[in-house]
């Protein structure tokens, strides 16, 4: 896939969308107990049953400067799996509740507009 401006401004506005849940994720997650300084592993039963293991998880698959180097493809799915999880932890009570509504609109957009 040839990289051009357009790939270049997409590639910049999806990881602009990512820092978001990102945000969430790190100040809604209690890590203070993880034996495994938040890092998630699949084959732990610690991480598979713990009650924060899939926010853990797309945090530790996201947060790492390699995300940066994706591909656009690789992105978007990672703004998808950010939308379900966000959508699936945001009730109605939460501390950043609008914030993630309104984040949620948007991204949705995005990805309607972008499908893969």
């Amino acid at each position: 896939m040839e990289i051009t401006s357009k790939t270049r401004t997409l590639r910049a506005y999806v990881l602009g969308l990512l820092n978001y849940p990102r945000w969430v994720i790190e100040h809604e997650v209690d890590f203070t107990g993880c034996p495994y300084d938040s890092h998630y592993n699949v084959f732990l039963a610690e991480c598979t049953n713990c009650q924060f293991g899939p926010g853990c998880r797309w945090l530790d698959q996201h947060r790492t400067p390699e995300i940066a180097n994706a591909p656009l493809d690789g992105l978007i799915e990672a703004l998808g799996t950010a939308v379900e999880y966000l959508q699936s932890t945001n009730s109605a009570e939460g501390d950043h509740y609008d914030e993630t509504r309104a984040w949620l609109r948007e991204a949705r957009r995005f990805l309607r507009s972008h499908p893969e």
